[in-house]
């Protein structure tokens, strides 16, 4: 580390103190340092640098170590500079003659670049070069950038530029392309916790890793940043830094409280929850701000459903251990719906006129997701079941009791029974078109399915639910209630499979009795598409209907005015009703018609 000419008691903030003196002494910036370090060792300098990024990352910091090394009577085999030559010590001591540091944002007109022109004619007296490091140049004005341009793309060859900003863009291109440019990265927070430990050593003070971690994330990559924060933490404590002292300090929210939120909202304790909000918002933190932390606290449970993952979480072992625990007491689709509530919270949480009242219902709706839980266990077993089954080897669905017969208008003697779909053979009966008809009646088109009372044609596959009888039951709830849950279901999906979405909207969705909805189908595409997502378009509607126990119905309708041939087979029966000759030809002949 440097040392620093100092007057004996004067206290000097850490950034300071302990700023690197050698190239292998910067935190975080290896791509650069290496890069560097390569253009001296082939005496490839440039004439002009230009170092971007952040704050506090060490753009300065590296200008300096740069300035320093090339000025050096005995640079190292490492080339690092020796810091025992004259150049080295005049350079510690603040006195060396070749390094100027310049303030674009008070020396940024044409006469003080003008004046800058004019010192560089002189050479260096002592050293190799004269290096000017133009720090925050992107607040220059238009003028002085031009009179900057010529100098600065032919500067003799004893003169050095370094040019560091924090704004990139608003560095005109006719600088950017007559400069070297670097940019700097963030410093992560394990390597701002590395040099705090490294501080914390050298000035005697104790410090837990998880204070120091929670000052390496509220510095937000900025390693000058965490030392000044360190520095104030240090006198606050007294020298010696625990995770308590350094949250209450700092204002932020300790990891234990949302630990303890997120063990109520699993609970489904909507009360405890919202008591636990009004203590934190007592305390004097943002609703939003609040609402962000538990979802990055989430964010990290979903991490931990994943070995692979696991190392995106930003936190201690000791943490992580926890988020281990809690996550595997949290099934993914609660963690993933509540963190949807809150990404729409903190969306909405500007424009909302009662900022509280937005964040305790999305609160309570996470406490509602473990009461009326999204049931992906048997969804998934259901799925393994049906690829287990063979294509042939159907197993007849349950019976519907009479009692949950689909509509009411029916007698009780006309129950909805279920047929199994018999094997499909290339055979046919004797007597039946290539149609799949009677021969000689082609009337009978689209008369071989049992109809119900409504003149409809009931759908083959009318299984009931397989959760229903496991499922508490149904709750009460309107036609319009039903239209609207639909509505937001075909809204959702036409995001994911817009010609699925088309499709099912030509479905017709009425409330038959407390616990049945029917689907009336125009076609038989259409009653195959609300069969093939039966269990999706229940889930769906159960979550939003807050109900356990539900059945569907698919009928399928015998308006002769909105039948539409949709299938090939479908297209040559209305053929063969519209031109019986042609049936006739067909039949005669004894052709048959590939589909």
């Amino acid at each position: 580390m440097e040392k620093q000419a100092t007057e004996s008691g004067t206290f000097i903030v850490s950034a300071r103190k302990y700023r690197p003196g050698t190239f292998d002494m910067v935190i975080g910036q290896d791509h650069i340092i290496k890069t560097l370090k390569n253009a001296l060792r082939t005496n490839q300098l440039a004439q002009a640098f230009l170092f971007t990024g952040p704050r506090g990352v060490g753009k300065t910091t590296t200008a300096r170590l740069l300035a320093k090394v090339i000025n050096c009577d005995n640079i190292t085999a490492d080339f690092e500079p020796c810091n025992n030559c004259p150049s080295c010590i005049a350079f510690n001591n603040n006195a060396s003659l070749n390094v100027f540091e310049l303030d674009a944002a008070s020396n940024n007109s044409v006469e003080d670049i003008r004046s800058l022109i004019e010192k560089i004619r002189v050479m260096p007296q002592q050293g190799k070069f004269k290096v000017y490091i133009i720090d925050e140049v992107h607040m220059l004005s238009t003028s002085a950038f031009n009179a900057f341009l010529k100098t600065l793309e032919e500067p003799p060859a004893y003169v050095k530029f370094i040019l560091a900003t924090t704004e990139k863009h608003k560095i005109m291109p006719t600088i950017l392309s007559r400069c070297q440019v670097y940019d700097f990265k963030r410093i992560s927070i394990q390597d701002i916790i590395y040099q705090l430990k490294f501080v914390a050593s050298h000035e005697g003070i104790e410090a837990e890793e998880q204070a120091l971690h929670v000052i390496a994330e509220k510095a937000d990559g900025a390693l000058r940043d965490a030392l000044s924060i360190f520095d104030q933490l240090a006198t606050y404590a007294g020298g010696h830094l625990t995770y308590t002292r350094v949250a209450e300090s700092l204002n932020v929210l300790s990891y234990e409280d949302y630990f303890k939120l997120t063990d109520l909202l699993l609970a489904g304790d909507m009360f405890g929850s919202v008591l636990k909000l009004d203590e934190v918002i007592s305390r004097g933190f943002d609703g939003q701000a609040f609402i962000n932390g538990l979802a990055t606290h989430f964010r990290s449970l979903w991490m931990c459903k994943s070995p692979g993952t696991e190392k995106l979480i930003e936190a201690s072992e000791q943490v992580k251990e926890l988020f281990r625990q809690q996550a595997g007491r949290a099934p993914l689709s609660f963690i993933a719906l509540a963190l949807d509530l809150m990404n729409q919270c903190d969306i909405n949480y500007r424009n909302s006129n009662n900022r509280r009242l937005l964040v305790e219902l999305t609160l309570i709706k996470i406490c509602q997701l473990i009461k009326n839980p999204v049931q992906e266990n048997t969804v998934s077993a259901n799925q393994q079941a049906k690829e287990s089954t063979p294509a042939y080897q159907k197993t007849p669905p349950p019976p519907i009791p009479p009692s949950q017969s689909p509509g009411p208008q029916a007698p009780p003697s006309k129950q909805v029974t279920e047929t199994n779909h018999p094997p499909k053979t290339d055979s046919r009966p004797s007597g039946l078109s290539p149609f799949g008809l009677k021969t000689g009646n082609i009337k009978n088109l689209n008369r071989q399915s049992p109809e119900n009372g409504t003149g409809n044609h009931v759908s083959e596959s009318q299984e009931s639910d397989p959760e229903d009888e496991s499922e508490p039951a149904a709750s009460y709830f309107t036609e319009e209630q039903l239209q609207r849950a639909w509505r937001l279901f075909l809204e959702n999906l036409t995001e994911e499979d817009k010609n699925l979405a088309i499709s099912l909207k030509a479905a017709n969705i009425r409330k038959a009795s407390e616990d049945t909805i029917e689907f009336e189908a125009i076609h038989s595409l259409l009653e195959k598409d609300l069969n093939d997502n039966r269990q999706r378009i229940l889930s769906h509607l159960k979550e939003h209907l807050n109900t356990g126990r539900l059945k569907m119905v698919i009928t399928i309708s015998n308006d002769e005015t909105v039948q539409v041939a949709y299938t090939p087979k479908e297209k040559i029966q209305q053929i063969a009703q519209s031109w019986p000759n042609v049936a006739e030809f067909i039949e005669k002949l004894n052709l048959e018609v590939k589909l």
